[in-house]
């Protein structure tokens, strides 16, 4: 019996096979399958929003695997930590601290390896842009959620808390939460935190987690489901 999801999927590229550039065609193939007209409804009239702070793409395909943040052709745009493998926490504090002023200065490209095939001028043109959509959601009135995973090594509490209070500084009276995921709790205030005793071994686990046509179940995809669980109960839709 033919996976109803991977029929979709087949019928989506059947209508799109012809659209030019590539990118455009992977947005709209993207639409075709999981446009959804009450998510598109509830996005629209949303209270917050939801910014990865790294240390890698999980932070972000967590959220919208949960269906809390939109995916890209609902308008949501990206921002500078969303595609960031990296697990020096102290750099991406220091990046928020000073308004991304030294980005640039001495980066280390393979922390990014999404963007490998742009030369630097591409690379930067892209990065300014999801500087600025930060930046401008740093200074929104809605509440913001700010979500660091990292399953390598659990951080020092007192980056957690120099993390929290960088956020807090630059929100000023505006509303937000620091969410952390990561293998255990950590002895700090005012963070919200859900604990996973997770080891990310599998290349194929983003794939996992997203589970697309929802025929595979391992730990990832058990990991996925708590984790939908867990974010929805702590963020306001």
């Amino acid at each position: 019996m033919v996976n109803p999801l991977k029929l979709k999927m087949i019928i989506c590229k059947l209508l799109t096979f012809w659209i030019i550039p590539s990118k455009n065609r992977k947005l709209i193939r993207e639409f075709l399958f999981w446009f959804s007209l009450d998510d598109y409804r509830r996005f629209k009239n949303s209270n917050y929003y939801i910014v990865s702070l790294g240390s890698s793409c999980l932070s972000r395909a967590l959220a919208v695997a949960a269906g809390l943040k939109p995916r890209r052709f609902y308008g949501e745009k990206s921002c500078p930590f969303d595609l960031y493998f990296s697990t020096d926490i102290k750099r991406t504090i220091h990046l928020i601290e000073n308004d991304f002023s030294d980005f640039f200065k001495d980066i280390d490209l393979d922390a990014f390896p999404h963007d490998g095939k742009l030369t630097m001028r591409q690379f930067k043109k892209r990065y300014l842009k999801r500087i600025e959509n930060f930046l401008r959601i740093q200074k929104s009135e809605k509440i913001v959620y700010y979500i660091y995973s990292n399953y390598t090594n659990v951080p020092e509490a007192a980056d957690i808390t120099r993390l929290y209070e960088a956020l807090k500084n630059k929100r000023g009276n505006k509303p937000f939460r620091l969410i952390l995921l990561t293998n255990e709790r950590v002895d700090v205030d005012n963070v919200i935190q859900i604990p996973y005793d997770m080891q990310i071994q599998d290349s194929r686990a983003i794939e996992f987690i997203i589970n697309r046509y929802k025929d595979y179940d391992n730990k990832y995809t058990a990991f996925c489901d708590y984790m939908k669980n867990k974010l929805k109960n702590v963020i306001i839709t």
